[in-house]
């Protein structure tokens, strides 16, 4: 438990032990990374400081050594001092709310979000008064960037295909290589067939359609799944509400999910 005991004549005194080789890293304020994560080391050693029956000159102590680590790793101390304050409420409101818990029982749930950038947040902020709880996991770990990737030139995923007359695209998904499916449709085309909306497109409006190379742009690299079936109908919304879908391409009902996770500059 990184104690010091300390053993008097009549009593046993508790301070909280620190290695002399401590280096004093959390993530750097800086960081982009979830704000859950980079002040979970701070929560970690003020809540260790406020429950632990150490002495008071032991617990001020303590606060010296996060406030020294926090300046090392660029907190502002004001935002420590109030990560504190809030610490102190929450085991207070615990001890009074202790039996109100156990008699409604936990019934909160869990949903787990990739944090790319703080985007992400509109769309957290709207399960916010709900029984659903949010944490979040990151893509940019040090294991992640130094772990070898191998490179799919053909992958699977969301693609588009562009129109080569009137520049308008169709979006579609692929669990196999998209120049796979380009071919079909391509396919489609030659035999007259409109069973896709893009070859319905170009066979309807006696448009031309182009090579792979020149029309087909792989938009976001992914595996089959539902995960693939929510990222195909986010950008369907997208390219529409954008005026870049083709018009036989079928849009279901819209999403308002959708429209929150998209940056300012790609909305309509």
């Amino acid at each position: 438990m990184d104690l010091t005991i300390f053993r008097n004549v009549n009593s046993i005194e508790l301070a909280i032990y620190k290695k002399p080789t401590s280096a004093d890293i959390t993530i750097h304020y800086t960081s982009n990374h979830p704000w859950e994560h980079k002040k979970a080391a701070y929560t970690y050693h003020i809540n260790r400081a406020l429950t632990l029956p150490i002495t008071e000159q032991a617990r001020a102590q303590e606060w010296v050594n996060i406030s020294s680590m926090a300046k090392a790793n660029g907190f502002p101390i004001k935002l420590v001092q109030e990560m504190k304050d809030r610490e102190i409420e929450k085991l207070t409101r615990q001890d009074n709310d202790k039996h109100e818990r156990h008699k409604k029982g936990n019934s909160k749930k869990w949903a787990i979000f990739t944090y790319h950038s703080p985007m992400i947040r509109k769309v957290t902020s709207l399960f916010k008064g709900t029984d659903i709880r949010i944490a979040f996991r990151t893509t940019n770990t040090i294991q992640q960037q130094l772990a070898h990737k191998t490179s799919d030139k053909n992958p699977s995923g969301i693609y588009e295909i562009k129109c080569s007359t009137c520049q308008k695209k169709y979006v579609g998904q692929s669990g196999r290589p998209i120049t796979v499916r380009h071919k079909e449709h391509i396919q489609y085309i030659k035999n007259c067939n409109p069973i896709s909306a893009y070859a319905a497109h170009i066979l309807e409006n006696r448009h031309e359609f182009g090579t792979a190379e020149d029309t087909l742009q792989l938009i976001r690299p992914c595996r089959k799944g539902s995960r693939m079936n929510q990222w195909e109908n986010l950008y369907i919304q997208t390219y529409r509400q954008q005026g870049k879908l083709i018009d036989e391409q079928q849009v279901s009902e819209e999403n308002p999910l959708y429209k929150q996770a998209l940056p300012p500059n790609r909305r309509t």
